[in-house]
């Protein structure tokens, strides 16, 4: 067993290792999604209609083998990621935001990259801070230095990446504005198959809803979701609920079992 890539004392590690920031799964799928090169790759190259929830399961498998797993052992989920996204190129079918018919789409481009890992960052800290507690400037600062490790193990060069968790902001606001982050059919034609047919696109539904909620108020609309007063209400309870009763459940209940396994055994880095 070598060094683990972050230290159990971090902050990276305190929130991926909530259970409750998993919830963050589906906000992060929905928003990359809503790029439309990403979803042009994902419409052309995924059985997304009939494995709906294979990126959640294996961005989420993924985020575990990083957090919580040895240099080595990260590198090596970095490169089943990469080797399978070399498979992942093709053409844009139709104008889309900022975006002309015929462009070009690589799941190995940097920029998109770079927005993939800003959406699962964004969508980390606020489901940490919604159902488990508050985070200071300087903690959520402390997240964002850390993910840059991550962007580092992707090759993603620095400058596609934003310097500092304030920077994040700012390019996030600037791609939901600038055309680049746009909904077309491919888009809406993955959402549709997220969510339809009983039990599974119910249960779905229900277990995205945090991603919905909080999803930016105008690609939930571009997306065809809804999203109503009384979802707000119901949303906001049980985000209440959690962070009351997180401050009494044991430590060990709320984590992601690796998380739990690794600080019983106190490997540290």
């Amino acid at each position: 067993m070598g060094p683990l890539l972050f230290s159990p004392s971090s902050v990276f590690w305190r929130v991926n290792r909530e259970l409750a920031s998993g919830l963050a799964g589906p906000r992060a799928v929905l928003m990359q999604i809503s790029h439309p090169l990403i979803a042009a790759g994902v419409a052309d190259h995924s059985q997304f209609r009939n494995h709906r929830l294979s990126r959640l399961y294996r961005t989420s498998m993924a985020a575990a083998a990083i957090t919580f797993g040895t240099r080595a052992f990260a590198l090596s989920a970095v490169r089943r990621i990469n080797g399978i996204h070399t498979r992942v190129h093709g053409n844009l079918r139709e104008d889309v935001g900022r975006f002309a018919a015929g462009t070009r789409y690589d799941a190995n481009d940097p920029e998109l990259k770079s927005w993939v890992l800003a959406t699962i960052t964004d969508s980390s800290l606020k489901a940490y801070e919604m159902f488990v507690g508050p985070l200071s400037r300087d903690e959520r600062a402390g997240y964002y230095q850390d993910s840059l490790t991550v962007a580092e193990l992707f090759g993603i060069p620095e400058r596609y990446i934003p310097s500092t968790y304030d920077d994040l902001g700012v390019y996030m606001t600037e791609m939901l504005s600038n055309g680049s982050i746009a909904i077309g059919t491919d888009a809406r034609n993955i959402t549709k198959a997220l969510f339809r047919g009983f039990p599974l696109g119910s249960l779905f539904r229900l277990g995205s809803a945090f991603g919905i909620g909080r999803l930016p108020v105008s690609l939930r609309h571009d997306l065809d979701l809804t999203w109503n007063a009384t979802e707000e209400r119901w949303l906001e309870r049980v985000a209440r609920a959690s962070r009351r009763a997180r401050r009494f459940i044991p430590s060990a209940l709320c984590s992601n079992p690796a998380a739990t396994l690794l600080e019983a055994f106190a490997w540290q880095r």
